[in-house]
Formats: structure tokens, sequence, C-alpha cells
């Protein structure tokens, strides 16, 4: 069993004013500015002019807010480790599903967030940034984020699609160079109001991860995006459709993708199975089931407690469209509580104490099934 510190905290005001506001509460954590930087000189500059142009077309404003960053730790923009980790890992299970499954009659979107508590910020923000639509969402490598739901009601969560691409270790190498998932999640909650906006950012996007987007908003429809090896898919859930869900783990899930698929994780088969089983009966769903879902150890529930093994519960989260809230747990929902929050409501900044029940990988869990 091991604890680990969680938080809640709002950011305002320019792009390079949320810098400095990032750098000043880093700074009261030592621990957590060793995982943020790089010593000097160390990612080449021709890559960094690469991967900031990029985000100067696609996510407008980060390099000021790198750079207000920098500037009050004092460091040079080139060593924050952001622009070396986006410059193209984890497990996750995702769901959405309309007004007519659920019991409540809105639209519902959750996600669990599986890895490795040392390599993520545990972090839940309320971030609004002049010029950028408001939003509420968990950090990526602080700068990213990893899901979350904007003022307009646009919900956004991801899985990886297939064995996880970055420049980390044991991570594969990207087929084409582009953003990675926290980079391009951010720029979709910033600067899109439904959909169909996004799945036009999306298309316009170089993406060097493979990922699994899952999608909803306030128009009251729902939508998955997959991107594998830089080709892309999606599809759009309405009430005209006969399912009224959609949902993903870590492989590919569209027709036109599955055929490029060599491998799978035989605990994603696993995991896609358990969720399209509790969406696809006759009864409507609540968020009381999905909370049970995601809080039952697997293989019965999604939740997992290999964290040593990357593969651990260090967040679930279940957005509401219309009531446009996020309930959140941090840690395992077996040993913590679900807190709800408003989106685009500032709260006082907080501190969460999450318990994390270290277990070993079971035999099996990571085997890998042939197509």
């Amino acid at each position: 069993m091991k604890t680990a510190d969680a938080f809640y905290m709002n950011f305002s005001g320019t792009n390079y004013q949320v810098g400095e506001q990032l750098a000043a509460w880093v700074s009261t954590r030592p621990e957590m500015i060793k995982k943020l930087l790089l010593p000097p000189d160390t990612f080449p500059k021709d890559k960094l002019f690469e991967i900031m142009n990029l985000f100067n077309q696609y996510c407008p404003g980060v390099n000021d807010e790198i750079e207000g960053f920098a500037d009050k730790l004092g460091i040079a923009p080139g060593q924050v480790l952001f622009y070396a980790m986006s410059y193209l890992e984890r497990g996750c299970s995702l769901m959405a599903s309309l007004p007519e499954k659920n019991e409540d009659g809105h639209t519902l979107m959750a996600c669990t967030f599986d890895f490795n508590d040392e390599m993520e910020d545990l972090c839940l923000t309320s971030t609004r940034v002049n010029g950028r639509y408001a939003h509420t969402s968990t950090l990526g490598n602080i700068f990213g984020r990893t899901n979350g739901m904007n003022e307009h009601g646009l919900a956004v969560c991801q899985s990886s699609n297939g064995m996880p691409v970055g420049n980390f270790e044991g991570g594969l190498k990207a087929a084409v160079s582009g953003l990675t998932f926290w980079s391009i999640i951010r720029s979709l909650l910033e600067n899109c109001i439904n959909i169909e906006q996004a799945l036009v950012s999306l298309e316009e996007m170089p993406i060097g991860y493979n990922l699994n987007l899952l999608l909803a908003d306030a128009t009251g429809k729902i939508a998955l995006f997959e991107c594998f090896n830089g080709n892309k898919s999606s599809k759009i859930v309405t009430a005209a459709d006969k399912d009224a869900y959609i949902c993903a783990t870590n492989h590919t899930v569209l027709p036109e993708l599955t055929s490029q698929e060599q491998v799978r994780l035989e605990n994603s088969i696993h995991r896609y199975s358990l969720i399209q089983s509790a969406f696809s009966c006759n009864e409507k769903m609540t968020k009381e089931k999905i909370r049970t879902l995601l809080t039952k150890s697997y293989p019965d529930g999604l939740c997992c407690h290999y964290y040593q093994g990357f593969f651990g519960l260090l967040h679930a989260v279940i957005f509401d469209v219309e009531d446009r809230t996020a309930e959140i747990v941090f840690g395992s929902p077996q040993n913590n509580p679900w807190r709800k929050f408003k989106i685009n409501q500032f709260c006082e900044n907080r501190v969460f104490h999450a318990v994390l029940p270290y277990e070993e990988v079971p035999e099996g869990f990571y085997t890998m099934i042939n197509l």
C-alpha cells in the first residue's frame, strides 16, 4: 500500500502568466521539478524548433506558457521535458453513452487512466487562458491534458492504441512525426466547441501517437477517433444509431484500421468485452453502474492495481455533459472517495491523499494475441 499526493489547482490569465503560476506551484515540490526538466542543451535545437512550430500551429499559446515557466525557474525553455516527450504508454478504458441509453437522459462519458504513479502529475485543473475556451482537465506532463471537458460541453478522453508510442524507455518509435496525445487533447479543449470541429482539427493535425480518442458534446453526439501509424478513422454515434454507446480500450476498433494491427493485448480485449457487456444490455445505464464497473477488480471489472507494472489506476472520471460536471477519483476507487467538480467553476486549490494499493501483475496479464 502506498499513498500519493493528488491536486486540484486553478490557473488563469495569459499563457505566459499561467506558465509563471505553474512554475510557482512546482517550485514547492522538488520531486516534481526533477521529472519535468532536462539538462541544458540535451534536446537537439532542430527538433526543438520543429515542435515549437507545431505548437504554434496546432496548440497556440503553449510556447508562451513554457516561456513563462522557464523564465520563472531561470532555465532555458528547451530544458522543459514536455518538448522532448511531445515530439513524435498508457493503458486506459473509455466509454460514452447517449441520453437515450442513460436513465437520467444525459450524455455520459467515463474513462480510467492506468499507468505508474511516479511518472504522472495526479492533478486536476480548471484553466482559463485569455482567448481560449476554459476547461477542467487532468494534467499530462504539466502542460498537456489527458482528459477533460470545456465550457461548451466538449469532452475528450484517450487511450493508447496498441503498444505505446513515445520518447521514453520502452516506447515504440513513432511511424510518423507529429504530436502526442496530451498536446492533441489540450488543443481540442482550448479551441473546439463540438465534435465536428474537433474531427476537422484532428484530420489536419500531424499525429505521431497511436491513440483512441472518445468525444462527447452538447449536441447529443458521441464519437470515436482512432489513429494508427499515421492512418486515421472516426465514427460519430447519434440518436439515429442502433447502439447508443461507444467504447475503446487499447486496440483498434474501427474496421478501417483493424487490419493494420498485428497483435493485441489480451487484457485489452477482455476489458473491451466487459464494457460492451455492461452497455449492450437492455437496461438503462446510470452513473452508479458505471462506477461499479470502474471499481470492480480486474478481471471482473476495470480496476487494476499494478502500479509497478505500469498499469495501476491513477484516476477515473465520469463526465456529465448536460450538468457540465466531472466526478473523479484519484487512485483506486476501492480505497478513495469520488469528488464532483463543476466545469469552468473555479474552486479552492486542494491537496488530496490518494491510496494506491500496490499489487503484483498477475501471470498472463500482458499476454499478446497474434492476429
